[in-house]
């Protein structure tokens, strides 16, 4: 059965990260209430395995016109911190989809160090570290399953101090980062069956909506602002009828406008 469009590339909102080490662990059955809660489903957060599944359907990747290093940087304010750590959950899906085992361990310890400014390094060290002895060994099955093992773990530590906004926002950072990914692999080899897995309306309608409710401040950022206004413009050019395929030239705008955002994520320049 093929994967709906709308799960490509969407980063797992379970990866998402808590404000404190120290939190109790929640019973199953006050994670499955907060879950209800915070609208954590199916759709909002589907499993790593459905994303690399995805991944998988479009090899050949071309990988070189992809990838980006790992910014090296820890941002200090938790906004950027949660969309950074999104982007680079995103570039170890990459990574892992396109079996390049010198570029898992800049993700393995850039996700440890993004871990630790949010708060769960106790909860990812364990997983990160078995994810590097396994690229060592190219065990690219098994560090498929370390992935959805350190999803399950952030998740908990998320649904037990219902961090919202920060669950929006590393879900919000690697969809950008797929986002620049996916055009990018569709611009370089252009079909209309390529751009219109672009067409996501469900799912930028509910980023759009989760980034109108961020805290007032972080909106006055920079930042912020252009986060708002690239998002709408994602929306005005893939807002088309049925039938109706995105043009070469739309799927580059698009991923001008991805990238545009990732890098200003990453340099943390305001």
């Amino acid at each position: 059965m093929q994967i709906p469009a709308r799960w490509l590339f969407l980063p797992v909102a379970g990866l998402l990260v808590a404000s404190s080490q120290a939190a109790p662990k929640p019973s199953e059955e006050d994670i499955e209430h907060i879950r209800e809660e915070l609208g954590v489903n199916g759709f909002t957060a589907p499993s790593i395995e459905v994303i690399l599944q995805e991944l998988d359907s479009l090899k050949p990747i071309p990988f070189d016109k992809v990838w980006r290093d790992v910014p090296d940087a820890t941002p200090q304010d938790r906004a950027r911190l949660a969309l950074s750590t999104g982007a680079v959950i995103a570039d170890g899906f990459l990574a892992v989809a396109s079996e390049k085992q010198s570029r898992i361990e800049p993700v393995g310890r850039a996700l440890l160090r993004l871990a630790k400014g949010l708060g769960v390094s106790d909860r990812v060290s364990k997983h990160s570290r078995s994810i590097l002895e396994k690229a060592a060994r190219q065990q690219w099955g098994d560090i498929k399953q370390e992935l959805v093992r350190t999803q399950a773990e952030v998740e908990t530590a998320m649904l037990g101090l219902k961090d919202e906004e920060i669950a929006h926002l590393v879900a919000l950072g690697g969809w950008l980062r797929a986002l620049e990914i996916t055009s990018t692999v569709a611009a370089d080899d252009y079909t209309p069956e390529r751009a219109r897995r672009l067409i996501q309306p469900e799912l930028l309608d509910y980023f759009i909506d989760r980034v109108s409710t961020l805290n007032p401040n972080f909106k006055k950022t920079k930042l912020g602002q252009q986060l708002e206004k690239n998002l709408q413009e994602v929306k005005r050019i893939t807002s088309k009828p049925v039938d109706t395929p995105i043009e070469k030239d739309e799927v580059k705008q698009i991923r001008e406008l991805a990238r545009d955002l990732n890098k200003r994520i990453s340099s943390g320049d305001e």
